[in-house]
């Protein structure tokens, strides 16, 4: 085992390989031990994207956490967590490789940013997703789920981030982000059960494919009849949909992940190939190094630092070379 970058996953694939790396390297600057891992048949190992205790910070370091803004709202998350939400606090402090945080990490300084100046966050934002009719933001908030989910699709999954604005004409809306590391978008289906016990398409998502009609025709179909299961892309997608539908807001989805990361890629095509030519410009995927190298190019001083900071620990790969 090396003494820095711990244990090999042998599941890992050679992208994730080099994201736990990564992650183990950014723990080893920060100085912190790793925190042995148990798998579910007892065995110990030590990869070294693991810490202990993240959530008591000490002076001038976060951990997980690359801001005190951000640590601060992850903190709070977690104690005043809704029934409905995901949120977990171990992934969140402790699991330097999960995207949870690295979501916080990446949008906690523009929800600040937004706060202290509405204005600059609007033109940092605009730079970094263009195409989009944000006149002004108006909010930008993580892990959100909305309190009707269950009336709209059924799914609880949370939108990674989600940013609010209005266009020129005062109308609200909405940008939903996914955002990838180094996991795959999840392959489960979402389903019921008949009284038999028997899985069953969702009621409620089938009611929302149906409604918004964002489908093919013979795409449309085969998720009705149960013949083609509504993995996280879809039910990501139709849950931003409904609700944006429900509260007569613009609405869109974007897919963040690096560029590495050739399984989003495949994903998002299964889904946009699929959608009728109204829908698809309702989403994209966009690479991470992209969406923040274009953060950089026009934030203020007092933040280029954090997100360069962002994209040593998360993006860097060429660091790699030195530990080989």
């Amino acid at each position: 085992m090396n003494d820095i970058l711990g244990e090999e996953y042998k599941g890992d694939s050679m992208f994730v390989a080099e994201c736990r790396r990564l992650q183990s390297i950014y723990r080893y600057e920060i100085g912190e031990e790793i925190r042995p891992y148990t798998d579910r048949y007892g065995n110990v190992h030590y990869y070294g994207n693991y810490i202990s205790n993240g959530e008591n910070p000490k002076e001038g370091c976060w951990k997980n956490f690359l801001t005190e803004h951000a640590f601060n709202y992850a903190k709070d998350r977690v104690e005043h967590k809704k029934k409905y939400e995901t949120i977990e606090g171990d992934r969140l402090f402790n699991n330097l490789l999960s995207s949870q945080p690295m979501a916080f990490n990446l949008f906690c300084p523009l929800r600040q940013m937004r706060k202290e100046s509405p204005e600059t966050a609007t033109k940092v934002i605009k730079v970094a997703l263009p195409g989009y009719p944000i006149h002004i933001v108006t909010e930008v908030e993580l892990e959100f789920i909305p309190e009707n989910h269950m009336e709209l699709t059924g799914d609880k999954s949370a939108m990674d981030a989600i940013i609010r604005f209005e266009d020129e004409h005062g109308k609200g809306g909405f940008i939903a982000i996914e955002t990838k590391y180094s996991e795959n978008l999840g392959t489960n289906v979402a389903y019921d059960r008949d009284d038999n016990g028997k899985k069953i398409p969702r009621a409620k998502s089938i009611e929302a494919v149906k409604e918004l009609q964002c489908f093919k025709l013979e795409e449309e179909r085969l998720i009705i009849e149960g013949k083609k299961g509504l993995t996280q892309i879809y039910r990501n997608f139709l849950l931003s949909e409904t609700y944006g539908h429900k509260e007569g807001l613009l609405s869109y989805s974007i897919i963040l992940a690096p560029q590495k990361h050739r399984k989003t890629d495949d994903e998002f095509k299964s889904l946009h190939n699929e959608l009728r030519d109204e829908y698809k410009d309702k989403i994209k995927n966009i690479y991470l190094e992209e969406f923040v190298n274009n953060i950089v190019s026009v934030c203020p001083e007092a933040y280029k630092s954090v997100f360069e900071r962002f994209y040593d620990r998360y993006l860097n790969f060429d660091k790699l070379k030195n530990f080989d």
